[in-house]
């Protein structure tokens, strides 16, 4: 069942804790990649602080995201506003090079969506055993607002294991568990928001390879051939999805440190989104 206010509150998460974290930083001169970026740390910032949220027993409702997404650009806003320092952005597209870059970037993500979301929603299956696995710690998460494994109680027929939750790093799960709570499909949920997040990840890429390479032209080129390799993610739903894409903003932030070391806060921050986002192969790689 497609939730159009989920997908609202998605982005709201994501570039209300990228505003935050970055308000202190130094970052991209383009408007649009200011905006890009702040998707990108956003979603870094995201496990880690749900992690955190978990560990302090406070209950893991979307509403309390919410709050903690809009309450620093909110005070920023009402600052501005009886300050008179308040100017509203003009939203007119000019023609340049960069605004070309910034939307054939755009296409490509919106192709890479349509692809996965087509090959998803083909069938009404959850296709192997790891997305099996990640619907039960979805629900869990998204009925219980907690992300610990729950007391075994075998008189009352409750299953003392999850396979993707406690002590496997459950942020995934809690990501997908928030956005189920305002979605009520959890087939639909867990599909549409892990392609969502693959083919953000080509942006954030995009991101990376522009700071690597120094070059708009070159880092859209190499995003258009990471879209167009076949294995990129094709071991679908699956935590590594979130873990890959997270290697992005991550390697962005370590990069940055030498313009502007408080970026060195935000990078430690996502290099400890990437530890807790997948258990296996991907955090190890991180220091290589």
């Amino acid at each position: 069942m497609f939730s159009l206010i989920t997908i609202l509150l998605f982005f709201l998460y994501l570039w209300g804790l990228g505003y935050t974290a970055t308000y202190w930083v130094k970052k991209p001169d383009h408007p649009g990649e200011r905006q890009l970026l702040n998707l990108a740390v956003g979603l870094g910032i995201f496990p880690i602080l749900s992690i955190v949220i978990n560990f302090l027993r406070i209950p893991l409702d979307w509403k309390l995201f919410l709050v903690l997404s809009l309450a620093f650009p909110l005070y920023v806003l009402v600052k501005k506003i009886r300050t008179k320092q308040l100017h509203l952005p003009s939203f007119k597209f000019t023609i340049t090079k960069s605004n070309l870059i910034i939307l054939a970037v755009l296409l490509i993500v919106a192709f890479s969506l349509f692809m996965y979301t087509k090959g998803a929603f083909a069938y009404p299956y959850l296709e192997d055993e790891d997305p099996w696995g990640h619907s039960v710690g979805v629900k869990y998460v998204a009925l219980e607002k907690n992300a610990y494994d729950p007391v075994f109680q075998k008189d009352r027929g409750i299953d003392p294991v999850l396979a993707y939750i406690d002590p496997v790093p459950p942020s995934y799960d809690i990501l997908l568990g928030i956005l189920h709570q305002t979605s009520p499909d959890l087939t639909w949920t867990i599909k549409f928001f892990n392609a969502l997040i693959i083919s953000l990840g080509l942006i954030f890429f995009y991101l990376f390879a522009q700071e690597f390479m120094g070059s708009r032209n070159k880092a859209l080129l190499a995003t258009f051939i990471l879209a167009a390799v076949p294995a990129y993610l094709s071991h679908f739903i699956w935590s590594h999805g979130l873990a890959v894409t997270l290697f992005f903003p991550t390697m962005y932030a370590l990069m940055k440190i030498k313009e502007d070391k408080k970026w060195f806060f935000l990078a430690s921050l996502l290099v400890a989104s990437v530890w807790v986002a997948q258990n296996v192969e991907e955090p190890i790689k991180l220091p290589f």
